[in-house]
């Protein structure tokens, strides 16, 4: 059988408890901040490629630039309702995916490429 525990063992107990308590909720904290932070990255990456996107897409046709969104996306549909730039679109999704490959694999042989990206 075991011995009651004091007031103060209660007491002190209580403190350890309370202390661990507030450590994981600081720990908690810390990690959603942590994840905000990528978060936002990753939003800000995006937001960085698709300016690029529509940059490269006014400097080809400076036209575009004053059609409405709706507008816009019917002419992308339209451009890409084409068979040919379909075409384009698999041919230059399968050379980068085989560039990022090759990429890969000599990273796995210990050599960086020295190719650099525009994105």
């Amino acid at each position: 059988m075991t011995k009651p525990k004091t007031l103060e063992q209660l007491r002190a107990e209580k403190e350890r408890a309370e202390t661990q308590l507030a450590q994981e909720k600081h720990k908690l904290n810390r990690l959603e901040n942590r994840k905000k932070y990528l978060e936002k990255g990753e939003r800000q990456k995006r937001t960085h490629r698709l300016c690029n996107l529509g940059g490269t897409i006014e400097s080809l046709a400076p036209e575009v630039k004053d059609l409405t969104r709706t507008e816009m996306t019917e002419l992308m549909e339209q451009i890409f309702s084409l068979s040919e730039v379909q075409r384009a679109v698999r041919h230059m999704t399968i050379t980068h995916i085989s560039q990022a490959n090759r990429e890969k694999e000599l990273k796995a042989d210990g050599t960086i490429s020295s190719e650099r990206h525009a994105d």
